[in-house]
């Protein structure tokens, strides 16, 4: 048969019983503040993305303007003379370069959405929800147990004769 609980202080399992209740709420806090977390990630990437599909727009704007200005430049003055178009031309390419650096930066952002969910999945969804499953199931039920069987054994401490106190009333001796 198996020996008794050998409880030494009640008390001590009230407090670990409170911290238990803490743990508990402080990890189901935790977890909705990784999902919080995570989605907020994931947005910000795709706030990014819009971002630079915004820049591409004003770069190709500025390719095209920048065209134009080569354009006219290049026309012989009134002497015959082709015209110095090096600055047009240093505009041309930084248009195209930003233009370049913003369509890569789509790229990138594309390539993230499509990972990031899968990467969040693969390394925190599950373990993450099995947590959860466990702080809202388990864990409740047995901090309700816990509670309940602290309940029963106060009562029964309650109901016990303090022998040290009444020293007129002997414990039955145990026989070998």
């Amino acid at each position: 048969m198996a020996d008794g609980a050998d409880v030494q202080s009640i008390p001590t399992l009230r407090e670990w019983l409170a911290a238990l209740t803490v743990y508990q709420s402080d990890a189901s806090e935790a977890l909705a503040g990784i999902a919080m977390e995570v989605r907020r990630g994931l947005d910000w990437v795709h706030e990014q993305m819009v971002q630079w599909q915004r820049s591409i727009r004003d770069c190709e704007e500025a390719v095209v303007q920048a065209k134009a200005e080569l354009a006219a430049r290049r026309f012989p003055d009134w002497s015959g003379r082709d015209p110095d178009t090096t600055v047009q031309e240093r505009n041309l390419q930084r248009a195209q370069a930003k233009l370049e650096h913003a369509e890569e930066q789509v790229r990138k952002c594309k390539a993230w959405l499509g990972k990031l969910p899968k990467m969040v999945e693969e390394l925190y969804s599950g373990r993450g929800y099995r947590l959860q499953i466990f702080l809202e199931g388990d864990m409740v039920r047995g901090l309700t147990l816990l509670d309940r069987r602290l309940d029963a054994l106060e009562r029964y401490a309650d109901l016990r004769i303090d022998y040290s106190s009444n020293p007129s009333v002997m414990p039955p001796e145990k026989s070998p």
